[in-house]
């Protein structure tokens, strides 16, 4: 396989998992945390059980990882430049494929692995944001049929047509904008190194 090739398989494989470090981003320019009120965190970390039952916490990590990347994956799929350079290398699509489910595999990991903390951060977050009694409320609606239900179909609603639609449209600009992006880095570098420093390292 050709550098260009390579770098073009480097670059889309590199969008597709994008969101995660979005996510690092985002968390990284939050504000600093306000104290919470001891019985509003009580409420709220109650509350979070009944949102994520932890009978069923595993399992709803597991079904919005696959959606999510198999929406990516998908998109992927669809750009013309990645797919002719796949049909054209028939071992860099097993590559591929390997990363992906890795890359799944790993961020799943990662997520369940990181639940009581993210349970904790979402409970502080709720009593920040909730008196008792909205919280209250809350409470009463997840225990509901209504919100039993709410809590088993949520977690799939990345995988709806209509949204994978949307997240495959989003992805296409990224894919779409990336060498134009790719071109403006590289003479960013250039011109930011001193003149006789090679790329190449």
């Amino acid at each position: 396989m050709n550098k260009n090739k390579m770098a073009m398989l480097i670059s889309l494989a590199l969008v597709a998992v994008a969101p995660s470090a979005a996510f690092a981003q985002a968390a990284a320019a939050a504000p600093a945390a306000s104290a919470v009120e001891p019985a509003r965190l009580d409420a709220a970390r109650k509350l979070m059980d009944e949102i994520m039952p932890p009978a069923m916490r595993d399992q709803m990590m597991t079904s919005m990882m696959q959606s999510m990347m198999g929406t990516m994956v998908q998109a992927l799929r669809q750009n013309p430049d990645f797919t002719r350079s796949l049909a054209a290398e028939p071992k860099a699509a097993a590559v591929f494929d390997s990363f992906v489910k890795r890359e799944q595999t790993l961020a799943t990991q990662d997520l369940i692995a990181g639940l009581p903390s993210m349970l904790d951060a979402m409970a502080r977050a709720y009593a920040r944001r909730f008196t008792l009694e909205q919280l209250h409320d809350l409470s009463l609606f997840f225990a509901t049929p209504t919100g039993q239900t709410y809590v088993v179909v949520a977690p799939t609603v990345m995988s709806d047509p209509d949204v994978a639609q949307w997240m495959t449209a989003t992805m296409r600009r990224s894919q779409d904008r990336l060498p134009t992006e790719l071109a403006k880095l590289m003479a960013d570098l250039k011109a930011a190194l001193p003149k006789g420093t090679s790329h190449g390292g």
